[in-house]
């Protein structure tokens, strides 16, 4: 055991982070002196979003408060600036200013993924990613607010306007956020007397030729079935090039003015890299060993970096063929357990193990009592999928009280109305205060 405290940081709060330092505070009896460096306060668990989104979920027990849940580990609230390998030092900008430089014996880079965006026109000034609580919850109050504007209006064409939403990316996220919030739109329009025998307009647009592809190519037509039976718009090998003055440009010569336009094209490895000097993948990705150990291109390790989740490339042992694990809670989950383990064996002197992990599958709910899932090669629809969904979740959700408050807000969700309250007031506060305070009124 040596005796000297080995300094470790851990670049991220997400699963990796919140994991990693998790099982780090199981050995106790290591001299090591844990930091974790994020910039929110708190972990979201991101498959849950689209719950929050129809309402199911408050978007605050989709959260674990970093530092309620790390009872040993200091907790910085801070950005990565950079990262030098050779210096062994890490430069945080924390969010009360300044800047500050860590010096480590082991580093975690657990930063995560960002949402994919192109420079498509007017993408920034009227889309929303689908990535945090904060969008989930904006594209919520969105769909009942345009609900209630559409009932308010007697213009036509603004009433179709604010009922046609576009939603680009037909991948897991998309499909599942999709699901929830078309359903969202009807209820709220069923609401309104005024709006009685009129129905959204829902526009998938997928630039390949499938949808939902994460669950397998026989429940990925069943999707598509389903989703089409639903009312919803789907066009396949189609993109947007523009989306300026609030209206959509397809690349079919199609376009359509709308009301709220969610972006799920995909995901990349978070830009925070750039400031690194580490050795990276074709797809930005860190290169990474089946042992967690960031690896130069002669496969020689980056010594003392580790990395593991979204932003890793990992070699799937599983596959016959070279492969990569993907980007999944899933994985990220057992890899972060799996690497604070063996930087504990590190510290130890002791070789670290390898990453090893077949998949269980893949659960996706589609609105309430509707899903797809894929088991072990079992293939389920609907209820039993939707009920998967739910068990499997509630039981990988992190930390008892959250558990708890999930599987009570959906008793309460059963048996009561569904709640169509718009929060949108919460996303400018003080609006409200501007005004007494002699501020111009806003229109």
């Amino acid at each position: 055991m040596p005796t000297a405290r080995q300094k470790i940081v851990i670049l991220g709060g997400g699963y990796v982070g919140l994991y990693v330092a998790w099982t780090l505070e199981k050995h106790a009896e290591l001299p090591i002196d844990v930091t974790l460096v994020e910039p929110r306060a708190y972990m979201t668990y991101q498959p849950l979003l689209p719950e929050v989104a129809g309402g199911h979920v408050s978007p605050r027990d989709v959260t674990v408060d970093l530092r309620q849940a790390l009872a040993h580990t200091n907790v910085v609230r801070g950005s990565v600036t950079a990262l030098d390998s050779k210096a062994k030092t890490v430069t945080v900008a924390p969010a009360a200013g300044g800047e500050t430089v860590y010096e480590y014996d082991h580093v975690v880079v657990g930063l995560g993924a960002v949402t994919r965006t192109f420079p498509t026109p007017g993408l920034a000034e009227h889309g929303v990613g689908f990535k945090t609580i904060e969008e989930a919850a904006h594209t919520r109050n969105t769909v009942l607010l345009n609900v209630a504007k559409a009932a308010a209006t007697t213009d036509p064409a603004e009433r179709r306007r604010l009922l046609t939403f576009v939603m680009i990316g037909g991948g897991y996220t998309g499909v599942e956020a999709l699901g929830e919030l078309s359903d969202l739109s009807k209820k709220a329009i069923a609401a309104q007397p005024a709006l009685q025998g009129v129905e959204p307009h829902w526009i998938l647009i997928e630039a390949l030729d499938r949808v939902a592809p994460e669950v397998g190519p026989d429940l990925s037509a069943w999707t598509l079935g389903e989703l089409r039976k639903r009312g919803i718009d789907i066009r396949f090998k189609t993109t947007m090039p523009s989306c300026e003055d609030g209206v959509a440009k397809f690349s079919d010569g199609t376009e359509a003015p709308f009301g709220m336009l969610v972006w799920t094209a995909g995901v990349k490895p978070n830009p925070v890299l750039d400031a690194t000097d580490l050795p990276r993948g074709p797809r930005g990705h860190v290169n990474t060993s089946p042992r967690l150990q960031v690896i130069r291109e002669d496969g020689g390790w980056v010594r003392g970096v580790w990395a593991a989740g979204d932003v890793a490339q990992i070699p799937d042992l599983t596959k016959p063929q070279p492969a990569y694990y993907p980007p999944n809670a899933q994985n990220a989950v057992r890899q972060a357990v799996l690497l604070g383990a063996n930087i504990a064996r590190a510290v130890r002197h002791r070789r670290p193990h390898r990453y090893i992990h077949y998949s269980l599958g893949t659960v996706a709910e589609y609105g309430l009592f509707h899903g797809a899932a894929n088991i072990y090669g079992i293939q389920l629809k609907e209820l039993p999928a939707w009920l998967a969904h739910r068990a499997y979740h509630l039981y990988a959700m992190p930390t008892l009280d959250r558990k708890v408050r999930i599987f009570a807000g959906w008793v309460a969700d059963f048996v009561g109305r569904t709640d169509l309250t718009p929060t949108d007031d919460l996303e400018d506060p003080t609006h409200d205060f501007r005004i007494a305070a002699g501020g111009k009124k806003e229109s």
